[in-house]
């Protein structure tokens, strides 16, 4: 705290002083007349700062005045009301209940702290809740934040959140899953289908699943191509499934969906990885409009993490993409990334690989599976 004394000819004159050194923040303690060497009345209000900054303390400190140096020798005069001019009145009446003002605010504030601790939930004073454990469990299944917060939000407020809080989640989440998936995706003669996505998601892999489901269980046929030109032997690839599955195989760059070949079959198409650069994109995204598919897959592996795969994602949505196949599911139990990237994007998940290479089947999405996937509910060997 710093205290110091200002007098001047007028009480006005005074606190103009008081205010310039102390600012708005000073509070008055004592007025009193005074009389200097001359025989004339002046005033001298002396006040304090109680938090005064570095740069006040400094000035003030190095320009310390006392009431004898601003009025040339002083005295003290009886206090008169016809001598003195009349003071600020409610400039004083502030500074002289400041000392009560700031206790009440204080006790306020105390107050408050206490009403604001009570609502919150023992979750937000430190304490570990149920909820806790499920935000860990679908952060560790790579969910994003966004999806998170929403999830638990809304099951804090379900009717089983008190008793069952783990039932609250999965009730809400198979809802949401099953909004994102589009398990009974079906196709027929004529339907040409495209699958887009970076590289090594498995794009090749999944067009030979379903061109085997397609061959072997439906009993339609199913003509290949690729628009891949850029991977070395991308052609004899989409050949060899050609050969083994008994099907028919075209050029991409000669494509007439007028012919016998093309309208009697399911056309599965295959492309190259997808390009960072924007020309290329574009040029791709050509190719892929000249086509005209009637479904675009979009496939990613589950293996990667969900801010890289929604960054791509993202950048996928000039192709157009409606549907999203997920690969790689046998390697990890993350299943967030696909299901961030449904709910981001608004393509619905179709088809999930989780066996490797060309062995087993594309399966169909499970919305409660999946959900008890990201809960870690999922019953071993189920």
């Amino acid at each position: 705290m710093i205290i110091k004394s200002f007098a001047a000819e007028t009480a006005a004159a005074a606190l103009k002083l008081v205010r310039r050194e102390m600012g708005g923040d000073a509070i008055v303690l004592k007025t009193r007349q005074v009389a200097d060497n001359r025989n004339g009345a002046r005033v001298e209000i002396t006040a304090c700062l109680e938090k005064a900054s570095a740069y006040q303390s400094s000035e003030l400190l190095s320009n310390r005045l006392d009431a004898e140096t601003l009025s040339g020798g002083t005295e003290t005069l009886p206090a008169s009301d016809t001598d003195a001019e009349p003071i600020n009145a409610a400039f004083i009446e502030r500074s002289r209940k400041a000392p009560d003002i700031y206790g009440r605010l204080d006790n306020m504030e105390r107050k408050l702290d206490r009403l604001i601790t009570a609502g919150q939930s023992a979750a937000q004073q430190g304490e570990p809740t149920v909820f806790d454990t499920i935000r860990d469990n679908l952060k560790d299944a790579d969910l994003s934040d966004d999806l998170i917060g929403s999830i638990i939000g809304t099951a804090a407020v379900h009717p089983s959140a008190a008793t069952d809080p783990q039932r609250a989640v999965h009730e809400l989440l198979v809802p949401r899953l099953a909004e994102l998936m589009e398990p009974g995706l079906v196709f027929v003669p004529g339907d040409r289908v495209i699958f887009v996505g970076p590289a090594g998601a498995g794009k090749s892999t999944v067009m030979g699943k379903v061109a085997a489901q397609l061959t072997v269980q439906a009993k339609m046929k199913v003509t290949l191509t690729t628009l891949d030109n850029c991977k070395m032997a991308a052609t004899d690839e989409v050949r060899r499934y050609a050969e083994v599955l008994n099907a028919s195989l075209v050029d991409a760059f000669e494509f007439d969906p007028d012919t016998k070949v093309i309208s009697e079959a399911v056309t599965l198409i295959d492309s190259p990885a997808l390009p960072a650069r924007q020309g290329s994109l574009d040029q791709l995204k050509e190719a892929i409009d000249a086509i005209n598919p009637t479904c675009r897959m979009a496939v990613f592996s589950s293996l990667m993490r969900t801010n890289d795969a929604l960054a791509i994602a993202e950048s996928m949505q000039t192709l157009m993409p409606t549907h999203l196949a997920v690969t790689m599911t046998d390697l990890t139990d993350r299943f967030g990334s696909a299901v961030s990237i449904a709910d981001a994007t608004g393509w619905k998940i179709a088809m999930i690989g989780d066996a490797p290479g060309g062995i087993g089947h594309i399966r169909q999405p499970d919305p409660d599976r999946t959900a008890r996937l990201l809960l870690k509910t999922e019953v071993s060997g189920d």
